[in-house]
């Protein structure tokens, strides 16, 4: 594997730099990463994130009422269950934006399961009217502890070349 996948500089013997996220030249399509570690979702994080969006649907803001419709537990709101595409952060570190999110499916996830993502590189190409940046087109999953693909998207994201942008003079 490369170098920079590493996600460490060594700036001198055994001194390390931990890097944020991939170089646009080092993607490649086809390329898969296993975006780790893992979220769980908790009951109480559930309720909170339900109160904090305003989604006072009773499915997710009220125990009781969910316990009856799901058969004792907790669905995630999809909204959060989206929220897990943080966890490509790490990797897609350089990210300068999000510029689309398309094919969208969300199944259900309940309180206590567990999400892991995966992302696989469709696509890349340099940007036209920004020379310091890269276009990455990423198809992600979403697979819960049982290995259910239980949420999927794909995204455009508008990422900085090599040694190119704030990175560089921050010391990643």
């Amino acid at each position: 594997m490369k170098d920079s996948l590493h996600f460490l500089r060594e700036v001198e013997p055994n001194t390390y730099i931990e890097t944020c996220g991939v170089d646009f030249e080092d993607f490649e399509e086809g390329q898969v990463f296993e975006h780790r570690p893992g979220h769980t979702f908790s009951e109480a994080s559930c309720l909170r994130y339900a109160r904090h969006s305003f989604d006072l649907s009773p499915g997710y803001s009220d125990q009781r009422y969910a316990r009856r419709v799901y058969g004792d537990r907790v669905r995630v709101p999809e909204t959060f269950v989206l929220s897990a595409m943080a966890l490509t952060t790490r990797t897609f570190g350089k990210v300068v934006a999000n510029l689309s999110m398309v094919n969208c499916k969300v199944d259900a996830v309940y309180a206590g399961d567990t999400l892991y993502l995966e992302s696989e590189v469709l696509g890349k190409r340099k940007s036209k009217s920004r020379p310091d940046q890269g276009l990455l087109h990423v198809s992600s999953l979403a697979l819960n502890q049982h290995g259910a693909c239980v949420c999927s998207f794909e995204r455009k994201l508008l990422i900085y070349r090599r040694n190119l942008g704030p990175y560089e003079r921050a010391g990643y």
